[in-house]
């Protein structure tokens, strides 16, 4: 994870100087995990930032390192309506909605919540770093 919050471009850098990259999310248990061990750090409830987003082409997400999503290869199964294997969602209620030129995307730990959010890019976060 990011030392400080920071914008999302800022903890790409952060991920990337540490040999790193904001996290692809591949499973659903992953996600959980992630939103389990960060969520509530420092025992403060706060969104963290993964490496989607969506600024090539308004609501068409990929992962920033070029990954597929891992549910079978399908590299656009985290755009709007995508769902896990077990059928639940894996973004919140109603996002990602872009409101205010959101391209950034999130885990949504300020509500208690392991959904995905999309935010403006320049909000602040810790980032979720992965490193292979």
């Amino acid at each position: 994870m990011t030392s400080t919050t920071k914008s999302w471009s800022d903890a790409a850098t952060a991920a990337a100087a540490v040999g790193g990259y904001l996290t692809t999310v591949n499973t659903k248990a992953e996600n959980t995990w992630l939103y389990n061990k960060f969520g509530n750090f420092g025992g403060t409830a706060r969104d963290l930032w993964i490496g989607s987003k969506d600024n090539v082409t308004e609501g068409s997400w990929y992962w920033y390192n070029g990954t597929t999503s891992g549910d079978g290869g399908v590299t656009d199964n985290i755009s709007s309506g995508a769902k896990w294997p077990d059928g639940t969602d894996k973004w919140a209620s109603g996002e990602p909605n872009d409101s205010g030129t959101e391209d950034c995307g999130s885990i949504r730990g300020s509500i208690n919540t392991e959904k995905w959010n999309d935010y403006s890019c320049t909000n602040t976060y810790y980032g979720i770093i992965e490193i292979d």
